[in-house]
């Protein structure tokens, strides 16, 4: 899964990167400052493809489900009064199938940008947090899905979730799972809404290659969703005493 990640970069750095139009306004401004504990529920930015021109637009990280009759602070409600997950994460295996994702999956998809993600690995009785990056650029563009829902009073919020697939080689001794990385070249073909042939799409939700990616451990100040700062995604050793 992908349960946590960072944009370690300025504003400029994202909007070269994915190529987003130079005319657009962000909002909320602070949208794309430097941030380093992005957790579920969080506002993020989302790369979206109007008209052929690529935007940036905010969005709740974790898919409102439309039989979602309203939020009660980050938790949505259905018609029964009971509790609706609403999914950080869409498997690539069946993202075409699942009920939850499969129309967002034709026809409204997005990229999340990250400058890497964070992930536990297993040492005997603990976990370790490793910072995971691409060795090759600043930044990381994950195959999203998005959706709108219609809040009771009437407003629309739109909301996404990260597709993950298998882990790659690399991936493996630290989770069985990870996001989908798109390469730089697959981003129109993912973006572009009249895109019918979902075999295609489902071609490029395959891990990313081993050889591009690299990771270390980082300090357990990020297991909690408050910590925030550059330091986060500083390595640290596995016998310091931060990762106590």
């Amino acid at each position: 899964m992908c349960g946590r990640f960072a944009l370690p970069d300025n504003r400029e750095s994202i909007i070269e990167a994915f190529d987003i139009a130079t005319n657009i306004q962000v909002e909320p401004a602070h949208l794309l400052t430097p941030r380093y504990n992005i957790a579920p529920t969080d506002q993020i930015p989302v790369v979206i493809s109007n008209k052929g021109e690529r935007n940036i637009a905010s969005m709740r990280w974790g898919l409102i489900p439309f039989r979602t009759d309203g939020l009660k602070g980050r938790t949505a409600i259905d018609k029964q009064g009971k509790y609706v997950n609403t999914p950080i994460n869409a498997r690539a295996e069946t993202v075409d199938s699942n009920g939850s994702f499969k129309r967002s999956f034709e026809k409204r998809r997005c990229i999340i940008p990250a400058g890497g993600f964070y992930e536990w690995k297993r040492n005997g009785p603990t976990k370790i947090p490793h910072w995971i990056t691409s060795s090759e650029s600043p930044w990381m563009g994950f195959a999203g899905l998005y959706t709108w829902w219609k809040s009771p009073d009437s407003k629309w919020i739109p909301s996404c979730s990260i597709i993950t697939t298998s882990a790659n080689d690399f991936m493996e001794p630290i989770h069985d799972r990870m996001p989908v990385i798109l390469p730089e070249g697959a981003y129109d073909l993912w973006l572009n809404q009249d895109t019918q042939d979902l075999s295609v799409l489902k071609e490029v939700l395959v891990p990313y290659p081993s050889v591009k990616m690299k990771a270390h451990p980082v300090s357990s100040l990020v297991n909690k969703v408050s910590n925030e700062g550059p330091d986060l995604i500083n390595e640290v050793q596995f016998n310091s005493p931060t990762l106590i």
